[in-house]
């Protein structure tokens, strides 16, 4: 999970527009929120990835649902308020069904930075506080069979790839092998696995936080600096992985 900056509400849901849907809802308890144009900012607000697991929405659960943050059943006013929507998949809407955030408060990914709430241990989540503690058993983000195997498999491809660049790196460096090619394997090859852990990509905080806590990652950081091969471009990217990494307890 990732901090989500929430994009306008579509322009459609103007207050008109809300005010009959609600009633709607009121009245005859129709799925009000499914509209097209709600479901595309959603999946625009999340780069098409659940807003708590962060799986492909259309990949892994084929469609997304609408999240209601705090649950329509006791708060129908809030039905298609656009700051109490968010992008889910079908299990973690499932997971969370009714569950009042009012009453046990869980991370909202557009309101708090999870990693302030939550750390990784052996591709487990682990609470930091209680906030922490409520999400991860009301969404049950250690599901072994659909999560944590998901970042096990991830982790353990990001630590082949960066064994792959650490080799080809430390013969460039002792002068093995000095070709170009090899230079823009290493170069190329390391910004592309950095790339994975941007924000938009599935599973960014898992891909970024067993990136920033690997030792490999920063021997080949060292490497490049002192080969003047570390660029803006690095930089950049190193940074964003910071701000969605969590910690490793």
């Amino acid at each position: 999970m990732i901090k989500l900056i929430r994009n306008p509400k579509p322009t459609q849901l103007t207050d008109q527009t809300v005010a009959d849907l609600v009633s709607e809802y009121k009245l005859n308890g129709s799925n009000v929120w499914s509209q097209t144009y709600i479901k595309l900012a959603l999946l625009e607000l999340s780069k098409e990835k659940c807003c708590y697991c962060e799986c492909n929405i259309k990949e892994e659960s084929k469609y997304m649902e609408v999240e209601h943050f705090l649950p329509k059943k006791y708060y129908p006013d809030l039905v298609v308020d656009w700051d109490n929507l968010l992008p889910s998949c079908k299990r973690c809407n499932l997971n969370k069904g009714e569950h009042d955030p009012n009453i046990e408060y869980i991370i909202n990914p557009c309101i708090d930075d999870p990693k302030v709430h939550i750390a990784m241990k052996n591709y487990r989540l682990k609470s930091k506080d209680q906030t922490g503690r409520n999400t991860i058993d009301v969404l049950y983000l250690n599901d072994t069979e659909r999560l944590v195997q998901s970042r096990f498999m991830i982790g353990n491809n990001i630590h082949e790839s960066l064994e792959k660049i650490s080799d080809n790196l430390s013969e460039y460096y002792q002068g093995i092998s000095t070709s170009t090619r090899r230079k823009n394997m290493v170069i190329n090859g390391l910004k592309s696995l950095l790339r994975q852990g941007l924000p938009q990509k599935d599973y960014a905080a898992t891909v970024a936080t067993v990136i920033i806590n690997d030792d490999i990652f920063y021997w080949c950081k060292n490497i490049l600096i002192e080969l003047d091969f570390w660029d803006d471009e690095f930089s950049c990217l190193e940074n964003s992985l910071l701000e969605n990494c969590l910690e490793l307890v």
